[in-house]
């Protein structure tokens, strides 16, 4: 299994999304080897598809069908284009962000993966798929992290959110609310059952919040 290097126009963030079914992705979590690989399919909770010859079998095909992947004179299968940056993104990912999105009767999921020249969101929808768009390259991802809480927070009253912040050796968590005009930031710590609370944040320090939860600042 290869990716196959070639000149193509990534999808933008908020205009071209990309929709992969389970075998798909199963398979483009197949594509690399190694620990980043390893965390990705840990992040995405995808033990048994990776294991499932069939399934990423099927998806190979679709891929094929789609023109996302072709076969050379040796028998052995590269995904190209969109496909190619999604399998890198998984399998070369150094760093992983879990937005979970609450309501009082709902939550919605958003994974940003960054590896080297490459972040893509990934949302999952239903029988298994995964939409997937590019940030946008003109912000920082701290920024497309505060974007999505934003817009989650305008589209649902009371909304709140919890980050994950994985590295391969680290993972930080980070609750956020809107209070009237104002966030408000939590840092749970497990070991005594307490969150560290902060109020009274404008967008510029909540951005900065959420940059020393990367590990930027």
């Amino acid at each position: 299994m290869t990716v196959q290097n070639e000149t193509h126009q990534e999808p933008r963030l908020g205009v071209d999304v990309i929709g992969f079914g389970v075998g798909e992705f199963a398979y483009l979590l197949n594509v690399f080897e190694g620990p980043a690989r390893d965390r990705s399919v840990s992040v995405f909770r995808a033990e048994e598809l990776v294991d499932d010859v069939g399934l990423y079998t099927a998806g190979a095909s679709s891929l094929m069908a789609r023109d996302m992947a072709t076969v050379d004179d040796d028998g052995d299968i590269g995904v190209k284009g969109v496909a190619a940056a999604v399998a890198t993104a998984l399998g070369q990912a150094t760093r992983w962000t879990e937005l979970s999105l609450l309501t009082e009767d709902s939550m919605d999921n958003v994974v940003l993966v960054e590896a080297p020249g490459v972040a893509l969101m990934l949302q999952p929808r239903l029988l298994g798929t995964w939409f997937v768009f590019a940030q946008d390259p003109a912000i920082s991802s701290a920024e497309a992290t505060l974007r999505v809480v934003r817009q989650h927070v305008e589209q649902n009253p009371g909304g709140t959110a919890y980050l994950t912040f994985k590295t391969l050796d680290a993972e930080k968590h980070l609750l956020i609310r809107r209070d009237e005009d104002t966030w408000a930031t939590g840092i749970p710590n497990f070991a005594t059952d307490e969150v560290a609370e902060t109020e009274g944040l404008d967008d510029a320090a909540l951005l900065r919040g959420i940059r020393e939860s990367r590990g930027e600042a």
